[in-house]
């Protein structure tokens, strides 16, 4: 079984890889831009060879000024491209460091808001354990089940009755007779209709008795009012027995010496949401870096390289270099056809290259996907709260196996997405989940549980608090914030 914390682990040192998997595809790239470079430079030369030997002085000069041009303005941008490629692979890789050791930090301070939320815990069971056999609490806990059992009864009675209203009152609000003379009033001082108005009206009541009919109606309406009045102050009654409890509770906690371990509790939490931000505004650079390096290694944005490419085949597509081959395949030598047999080949190995340069560009692409998508992941684990210090997930062999899969993209993360959905718990505290409830500060908001949750995440606010364990089904209770964390 894993925690949320070692889960969250998991994830991030996947993305890490992937990372370090990326570093190495740019060094690939870079490599290969570099081969580029020195076969274009062996290619340029080579023409130059070959046009001294088959052309006259003049021609060769002028064709030689031609492909220095091209091939000079060609070499210096694949170079600046190559070096721009590297400045935004080293910062990328800059962040990433800064981005896995503020991680380790941040790792290390949710381990410590784990140690200090065990100990309260351990402590809050064992007052728990003490109070409960006294006969304060005892009495203090029967009062505070019968005033809790009325109010229960009396929220589900206004709860039903409001729940069969509509069925009820839906034969008179399909009458349009009935349903025209309710609206306006018709026989309760708030009527108002002039002479006629009032004439016509009487007859409409008395041609369908609205006279007899009406004070059935208003008190079918009037019932689950009534009853939801009712159950308000018997909840309300219930408040005092319930506060009178949970001070009992309290002081029992005082005493086992609850009060200094909170202290830490809660300075935990503030270095974890202090250490929380960082971490984000770190990744934050880091998206943005990636992004740029991203669009400058699969070269469709970028003018430069482009630029190159261009230049390139604009000098290759010269006239005057068609009829230098032309030329020399016309009136072999054994030096002009030892030049072309290089040329040759070099023009096989640039074809290659760029080849290469292709394909590392496709390897990329799919690599900031699948990182991409592990990032989506990772997100919307927090967001769900996932990471929440009670979280566990048992089916973490199955989670590894899926990660592994990831990087060695066989698996995409919407899979993984699925088993952490499945396989996430709340881990149950050592005591009763409504000790001390409502005055106790309980600790933070559990995590929803649910994919769509956006405020299971609330918990790494320091100030949110929240429940022991899931909150069990039943009727809604209004004590406090205690609904930020959702229900599992």
């Amino acid at each position: 079984m894993w925690t949320g914390r070692q889960t969250l682990g998991s994830i991030e040192s996947a993305i890490s890889a992937l990372h370090v998997e990326q570093g190495q595809l740019d060094q690939a790239m870079r490599s290969a831009v570099a081969d580029t470079e020195r076969l274009r430079a062996e290619r340029s030369q080579g023409l130059r060879e070959l046009a001294r030997i088959k052309l006259d002085e003049i021609a060769a000069g002028r064709l030689v000024g031609n492909l220095d041009a091209g091939e000079r303005r060609a070499l210096q941008i694949l170079n600046d491209y190559r070096l721009r490629i590297t400045t935004a692979a080293q910062q990328c890789a800059l962040l990433q460091k800064e981005v896995t050791e503020a991680e380790a930090v941040r790792h290390a301070a949710s381990a410590d808001v784990e140690s200090a939320l065990n100990v309260v815990d351990q402590l809050r069971a064992e007052a728990e354990g003490r109070v409960q056999i006294t006969e304060a609490w005892r009495d203090a806990k029967s009062a505070r089940d019968t005033a809790e059992a009325i109010a229960v009864e009396a929220e589900k009675k206004a709860a039903e009755s409001q729940a069969e209203l509509d069925a009820k009152k839906k034969p008179y609000d399909d009458d349009p007779l009935f349903a025209y003379l309710w609206r306006r009033r018709f026989g309760t001082g708030q009527y108002v209709g002039g002479n006629i108005a009032s004439m016509l009206d009487r007859m409409v009541a008395d041609f369908i008795d609205y006279t007899s009919v009406r004070p059935n109606y208003a008190a079918l309406i009037e019932i689950p009012l009534r009853l939801k009045e009712h159950a308000s102050v018997q909840r309300q009654a219930a408040v005092e027995p319930q506060t009178a409890l949970a001070e009992i509770e309290r002081h029992a906690m005082l005493e086992a010496g609850v009060e200094a371990k909170e202290k830490i509790l809660a300075e935990a939490r503030h270095e974890l949401a202090g250490i929380d931000d960082t971490v984000e505004k770190k990744r934050d650079m880091l998206r943005k870096a990636d992004e740029a390096r991203a669009a400058l290694v699969s070269g469709n944005a970028d003018a430069g390289y482009n630029e190159a490419l261009n230049t390139i085949a604009s000098a290759d597509a010269a006239d005057s270099l068609a009829n230098l081959y032309a030329e020399a395949r016309r009136t072999p030598t054994d030096a002009d056809e030892a030049v072309v047999g290089r040329l040759q080949g070099i023009d096989r190995k640039i074809g290659d290259t760029e080849g290469e340069i292709a394909k590392l560009r496709a390897q990329a692409a799919e690599l900031s996907r699948r990182r991409s998508e592990m990032e989506g992941v990772r997100e919307q684990f927090r967001r769900t709260g996932y990471d929440h210090p009670q979280s566990t997930f048992n089916n973490g062999d199955d989670i590894a196996n899926v990660l592994n899969g990831i990087l060695e993209g066989a698996v995409r993360s919407g899979a993984l997405w699925e088993l952490l959905r499945q396989g996430y718990r709340s881990q149950p505290t050592r005591g009763s989940s409504d000790f001390g409830f409502p005055d106790f500060p309980l600790p933070f908001p559990l995590p929803g549980g649910r994919s769509n949750d956006a405020t299971g995440g609330a918990w790494r606010n320091p100030s949110s608090s929240g429940r022991w364990a899931p909150a069990q089904p039943g009727p809604a209770r209004d004590n406090g914030d205690f609904s930020t964390g959702g229900s599992f």
